[in-house]
């Protein structure tokens, strides 16, 4: 399982009992990430935005073939094309932030893959009319009520709920 110590080294930098070596070899497995030509995967450095972009390529089922011209000139095209970049201050060469990295993750949830379909309906997550992450599914997902809502706010739901409004029964419209 992961997280334990019964992973093995796939690079010679990623010892056995490293934390990360289950989770590693997962993401070489996905073809997510290859690592780099001298053998290592260099799992304690920081990652530069060519790097990332390449790995949220992949996930999306972009290939190296897919694309236009060499690395990283293309990875940075496809990456920009695809609207990956939106928010991110970071630029070609450049090490990520924390607040990048957060962004990039976004982007990547409502990122069209190669298939057509957005990133995180193919994960199982829904999108909002204005095709941003549903928030109030991903909450309600998880969470039994009972809720309370400020004024103004809308219910996640509108089905299978009993809704009280100031002690009383009440439609889920109010």
């Amino acid at each position: 399982s992961v997280g334990d110590d019964t992973g093995y080294s796939l690079f010679k930098d990623v010892k056995r009992g490293h934390w990360a070596s289950e989770y590693i070899r997962i993401a070489v497995e996905q073809k997510w990430f290859i690592g780099y030509a001298d053998g290592t995967f260099r799992p304690d450095s920081t990652i530069r935005l060519e790097e990332a972009a390449t790995v949220l390529l992949r996930l999306l089922g972009y290939s190296n073939e897919d694309l236009t011209g060499v690395y990283p000139a293309a990875q940075i095209s496809k990456y920009r094309a695809l609207g990956l970049d939106e928010g991110v201050s970071a630029g070609q060469g450049a090490l990520l932030t924390r607040r990048d990295c957060m962004y990039l993750f976004y982007n990547l949830m409502t990122a069209q893959t190669k298939g057509g379909q957005v990133y995180a309906v193919s994960l199982g997550y829904s999108l909002t009319p204005a095709g941003e992450l549903d928030y109030a599914a991903l909450v309600a997902a998880d969470l039994r009520g009972p809720y309370t809502l400020l004024p103004g706010a809308k219910l996640p739901y509108t089905s299978n709920v009993t809704v009280y409004r100031n002690g009383q029964s009440a439609s889920p419209e109010d």
